[in-house]
């Protein structure tokens, strides 16, 4: 079973809205304005903002089958850190035009442990040098998330800070673009 990995146009919108919710409520403890505002504006978030896109991922039930429904996304966008909750030395390294954030990458449950996340990551990235035209590519993760933190220790990331005990269990990467992307950036 492989895996398509796609930039979200309009049309994806609801399937990915779709996902992003289940993810939420099974994983995250729901929907919070403060934090997932983005999530109710993929359109004007990700889809048609200047230098943002959004990802979709769909399992292929077989070779040369068309591929199901959407069950993970990702997104990219300017990195826009804020102290507090940040402190001012990290927003101050990652501001400018040449960094953005990988966001959102959710999968849902039943379709993980698949390559879904990994491919995901592997699209966005590849998308943020090039099309993107960033140089470097800034994660947070909460680390109660179920394998969120095992799955971005398994990527090729650099620990930036690890803010625990804290109260949303944050650790920040940056992906190490070289080993991710190998000479095909």
């Amino acid at each position: 079973m492989g895996v398509t990995v796609t930039v979200a146009t309009a049309a994806d919108v609801a399937e990915a809205q779709r996902v992003m919710s289940r993810v939420l409520v099974e994983d995250l403890g729901g929907y919070r304005a403060q934090w997932h505002a983005d999530v109710a504006d993929l359109v004007g978030g990700y889809v048609s903002a200047e230098r943002s896109a959004l990802f979709v991922a769909r399992l292929e039930a077989a070779v040369g089958a068309p591929a199901g429904p959407v069950v993970g996304t990702a997104a990219v966008r300017p990195c826009r850190l804020v102290s507090p909750p940040n402190p001012a030395w990290l927003v101050e390294r990652f501001a400018g035009p040449a960094v953005c954030e990988l966001r959102r990458v959710w999968v849902l449950a039943e379709a993980r442990r698949r390559g879904v996340a990994a491919e995901l990551v592997r699209a966005a990235a590849r998308w943020a040098t090039t099309s993107g035209g960033y140089d470097t590519v800034y994660l947070h993760t909460d680390t109660a998330a179920p394998g969120a933190e095992a799955f971005w220790r398994g990527m090729p990331t650099v620990e930036v800070l690890d803010c625990r005990p804290d109260p949303y269990n944050c650790v920040h990467f940056v992906l190490d673009l070289a080993k991710l992307l190998g000479g095909g950036r």
